[in-house]
């Protein structure tokens, strides 16, 4: 028997993002909810720091790497998929993360689904604009990247 995700929001309250989830939920009969949210706002606060840093250092070069756009797209993955193992979800996510790093929400789709497109970094070549990786007009290079490239990528920016 699988147990039903959760939902949570992450509103902002005064100068800090807090997790939230519904009365009901906090008397589900799991480990203490309360401490998972605790959790969820240190992580995403976390993710949203770094996003921000990245989109920055994207947006000040004259040309913007779409590896930094993938890595991007890999955090959000990533942070996604541990919510998950949580037992959450995050409601209107790509939603919430614009409002957060101040982008639009089309634009957190499009990094998403260019990240799912491109499984491993080494697919992604630098000298092609950002445009048309946004506009899939970029065929995938049929090579194996591997498994470990990503975090070894990911710590290297963290």
């Amino acid at each position: 028997m699988t147990i039903p995700k959760l939902p949570i929001r992450i509103i902002k309250q005064g100068g800090n993002l807090k997790a939230t989830t519904s009365v009901d939920t906090l008397y589900d009969n799991r480990k203490s909810i309360r401490q998972e949210l605790g959790y969820i706002e240190q992580d995403y606060g976390s993710l949203v720091r770094v996003l921000r840093e990245l989109l920055t250092s994207s947006k000040s070069a004259q040309k913007s790497d779409p590896r930094i756009l993938w890595l991007i797209g890999d955090y959000l993955l990533s942070f996604f998929e541990r919510l998950d193992s949580l037992g959450f979800y995050l409601v209107k996510q790509n939603e919430t993360v614009a409002r957060d790093i101040s982008t639009s929400e089309s634009s957190i789709e499009k990094i998403l689904s260019f990240r799912r497109r491109f499984s491993f970094i080494s697919l992604v070549d630098s000298s092609i604009p950002w445009s048309q990786y946004r506009e899939n007009k970029v065929p995938i290079k049929q090579t194996q990247g591997d498994k470990n490239e990503n975090k070894n990528v990911r710590r290297r920016f963290a």
